[in-house]
């Protein structure tokens, strides 16, 4: 029981978000290079330790809030099942060896997951009480995670990547916030910064940041600098099972009942998880058979 409260405590099912670390390899149209596969491998594992910190301390911080929520009290920490001497000791040996992995590949991506770890503290201290701010903090962790993908294989950001990166954390946090709305009952239960705001302006911010995700895709596939580095014309194909990802999230926003986080879609849909393998299907065709 104890290594379930303990792998529940570090969010290791939150690790999928880790996975945009590998972006910059597969657009940069690397992902054959073995070595740089294996940089990119390091830099996901250095994260996944670093999320997994971050967790840790945010629940620490959390405590005495987390006990009032009527789902956040049955965390690992809250309940008590796992100390906070045990917790703090799991929290210093995941900081450790995220610096160490992250520290070996390069500097810069030492740089991306301290400037990480400091963003979230900023966040968990003050910044998430912020309106609108606390999910402008959320979608900067996913740049820097992009970032530290491109540190890993030593490539330029995308510009359109780094935007649609931006978007797509925000149509994810925006769903988070209304999904906690509709859960409490009072203003007293929900986060600070969403104290004022209904579900129904939620659902817009979702909806602006769904086209605005799929508008920046369409951009990027149809830029001249990505068609002339995949060697192919055809990324446009991707469009349609991007575009059919956020049709189905969306969809499960506004019918499905869940608690209070939309990772649960990406485990528990299999629809969402039939059109994540169609668009890996339809990209990996367009950049080998297609080019």
């Amino acid at each position: 029981m104890i290594i379930k409260d303990i792998l529940k405590m570090l969010k290791v099912n939150h690790y999928i978000k880790n996975i945009v670390v590998f972006v910059p390899l597969i657009f940069s149209m690397n992902f054959a290079n073995a070595q740089l596969f294996l940089q990119s491998l390091l830099m996901f594992i250095a994260f996944c330790l670093m999320s997994s910190t971050v967790y840790i301390m945010n629940d620490l911080f959390d405590i005495e809030d987390d006990r009032k929520h009527p789902v956040k009290c049955n965390r690992a920490i809250a309940s008590g099942r796992i100390p906070v001497k045990y917790a703090v000791l799991i929290f210093i040996i995941l900081l450790v060896f995220s610096f160490v992995i992250s520290a070996e590949i390069n500097f810069y991506c030492l740089l991306t997951v301290i400037l990480y770890l400091i963003l979230n503290v900023l966040y968990s201290k003050w910044l998430k009480n912020i309106v609108l701010i606390d999910a402008v903090c959320i979608a900067l962790g996913f740049i820097f995670r992009i970032l530290s993908g491109c540190f890993a294989i030593k490539v330029l950001p995308s510009p359109l990547v780094i935007l649609m990166t931006f978007f797509v954390s925000q149509f994810f946090t925006y769903t988070k916030r209304k999904l906690e709305i509709q859960l409490t009952n009072s203003s007293n239960e929900v986060r600070k910064s969403v104290a004022n705001i209904d579900a129904d302006i939620m659902g817009q911010y979702i909806l602006i940041n769904a086209i605005l995700s799929i508008s920046f895709y369409i951009t990027y596939v149809l830029d001249a600098a990505t068609i002339q580095r995949a060697g192919t014309s055809y990324l446009y194909l991707t469009v349609i099972p991007f575009t059919l990802i956020v049709y189905r999230l969306f969809l499960l926003i506004n019918t499905s009942k869940i608690e209070d986080d939309p990772i649960i879609y990406l485990e528990k849909d299999n629809t969402l998880k039939a059109l994540f393998v169609f668009y890996i299907i339809v990209l990996a065709v367009v950049l080998t058979i297609l080019k």
